[in-house]
């Protein structure tokens, strides 16, 4: 496995940018977690790291780096805890608490607002192998200012965290040491953001230096083997997540967790009262061992041999799926986005980054569905050295876009457009055209397979059509929890309503969902339809106070696992359709 880890480091420049950068965090985020643990302010990282989410928002909506904004809101957020502790009596846990949680609040709240498909999830946990060179060096930029003030100013911030009080006596400004180990802080954190995420980064902030204290109360020497911790943390957790395909920022917090585990039983005090049970330390963590080893075996040493076709790789099971329908078994092909998940929340393990590596084309959705918000996907692109039009495709073009509300530029695209069959039809042709270009000897296969499938969605298309003409235009309406129907309902003349327009984080606001509510009290729509990818109690209340049933489950972001109902793109338009026609119908 550590052949296979080396060999990728060689090979793939993510990995190389992924290493550095969370070794840097790993190394600097020990060090200024050690002066966090001795002032008894462990929370503090945690409110940082979850207040700085307005700033992100905010960076959004004015179009700058969300780095702005998180340094911003996150030394703001330390400066409201001090202030509110220092006067009133309201003690310094209450007042983290109450900061972070309003500030996070108030994030969501301006995702929402800006209708941004903006990446909750990608801030929350990070992404290490999204890495961009220019993340890199930013963040070996701050690593080397935060180590720098933490080297010219450790004697005051040494006496300030053991004796504040012995500091006002010396005439130290004991406040102004807080500050600058605040914001030492917060741009600690907001670099992490990348890598392990604003709810993970706490655990390197402490972790490593919990560690270190078990072993020493010298804060030189704890400062030294708390970033040592941090480092190895994060390269061993970066070589688990890299070899066993699992999210790196995760696997680095976990091993961070071993090492305080182990460190736990092995510390000097624990040692004395157990050391007779330290043999099982010993076997437990050789156990562990052999079993990596024989799993890291099983995995990389004997592979299966690699047939020789086109390499080919989707962004998302939908897109996956046309292309299998096209290409059939003449390509290999992977899909980034798993059945089931949701393409505007992913984060890209290490077998989807090294497939897009060495992939020949790659097929995504476009209309801002993946490049929106994080851009997970535009990230991805660029760490793999890939070009637009020449490496990656987007299967949309030529499709009519529909706008958000209220927006008509790039960046407030409805991505929703395959819900329309006839642009489903323009995705498969835009497919069969690349897989001829880029694999002219195989030309005949794809044509006569783009042809059935052609064929086979135009008549499912006409048939879907011709019913829903027949139902009255007074019951003619789509309701759904998200607002990605626009181009369905302009496909089958059918309006639809929604709760919320485009943001999956969001649940309805109270003024959308008595909106709704209203409306539907004096229609005639017999049923309401809830989406797959969402959460169902906002439309359950819509249904219980307006007093309409929800019908059925219907297909957006993903199709189903084999085997069940709307399991291809053809079956859960099939599904959509019988389904929504069969609520507006009555029967």
């Amino acid at each position: 496995m550590i052949a296979h880890f080396i060999e990728g480091l060689m090979t793939y420049h993510f990995l190389q940018n992924a290493l550095i950068t969370s070794l840097v965090i790993g190394i600097v985020a020990g060090a200024i977690g050690c002066f966090i643990i001795l002032r008894g302010m462990s929370l503090m990282g945690d409110a940082i790291s979850h207040a700085v989410l307005p700033g992100v928002a905010l960076s959004f909506i004015l179009g700058i780096n969300f780095f702005v904004g998180a340094v911003v809101f996150g030394i703001l957020a330390s400066v409201l805890i001090t202030y509110i502790s220092n006067n009133s009596t309201v003690k310094s846990d209450t007042a983290i608490g109450i900061t972070f949680s309003s500030f996070l609040a108030l994030g969501v709240i301006l995702i929402g607002v800006a209708n941004s498909s903006t990446d909750l999830f990608h801030i929350l946990f990070g992404n290490v192998l999204a890495v961009q060179d220019s993340d890199k060096w930013i963040t070996i930029g701050i690593a080397i200012l935060v180590l720098a003030l933490l080297v010219i100013f450790y004697r005051p911030l040494l006496l300030t965290s053991f004796d504040p009080m012995m500091g006002k006596a010396f005439g130290m400004k004991v406040n102004r040491y807080h500050y600058l180990l605040m914001l030492m802080l917060t741009l600690v954190s907001v670099t992490a953001m990348q890598s392990v995420g604003t709810i993970l980064v706490v655990a390197m902030l402490i972790t490593p230096a919990a560690t270190a204290y078990l072993f020493t109360k010298q804060l030189k020497h704890m400062i030294l083997l708390s970033s040592a911790i941090g480092g190895i943390s994060s390269v061993v957790g970066l070589f688990i997540g890299y070899s066993f395909n699992l999210a790196a920022g995760s696997s680095i917090v976990l091993t961070a967790a071993a090492i305080f585990l182990i460190g736990f039983f092995l510390s000097p005090k624990k040692v004395e009262q157990t050391k007779a049970r330290q043999w099982k330390v010993a076997a437990v963590a050789t156990a562990a061992v052999v079993g990596l080893g024989i799993f890291g075996y099983q995995r990389f040493l004997a592979p299966a041999a690699a047939e020789e076709k086109l390499q080919v790789v989707a962004a998302n099971s939908i897109v996956a799926d046309m292309v299998k329908e096209i290409a059939g078994d003449q390509i290999q092909l992977h899909s980034i986005v798993p059945v089931g998940k949701n393409p505007h929340e992913y984060e890209p393990l290490a077998e989807d980054v090294r497939k897009t590596v060495e992939a020949d084309v790659i097929f995504y959705n476009g209309l801002n569905l993946e490049t929106g918000g994080n851009g997970w996907f535009t990230k991805l692109m660029a760490n793999a050295g890939k070009k637009p039009a020449e490496d990656y495709f987007a299967v949309s073009d030529g499709v009519e876009v529909i706008y958000l509300e209220g927006a008509a530029a790039a960046g407030k695209e409805d991505p929703h457009a395959w819900l329309n069959i006839e642009n489903g039809i323009l995705y498969a042709q835009n497919i069969y055209q690349t897989l001829k270009e880029k694999d002219p000897e195989n030309q005949a296969i794809y044509e006569e397979r783009f042809t059935a499938y052609r064929d086979k969605l135009r008549q499912l298309d006409e048939t879907a059509k011709q019913q829903f003409a027949a139902i009255p235009e007074k019951e003619k309406l789509i309701v759904t929890s998200e607002g990605c129907f626009k181009y369905f309902s302009k496909a089958y003349q059918i309006p639809s309503a929604y709760i919320w327009e485009i943001n999956t984080e969001e649940e309805g606001t109270p003024e959308q969902i008595t909106q709704l509510v209203d409306r539907l009290k004096v229609s005639d729509v017999k049923s309401l339809f809830v989406e797959s990818s969402v959460n169902k109690k906002p439309m359950q209340s819509v249904s219980k106070d307006s007093g309409i049933p929800v019908y059925a489950e219907i297909f957006t972001d993903s199709i189903a696992e084999p085997g069940n109902p709307g399991d291809s793109y053809y079956n859960m338009m099939k599904w959509n359709l019988e389904k929504i026609y069969a609520g507006l119908a009555g029967e």
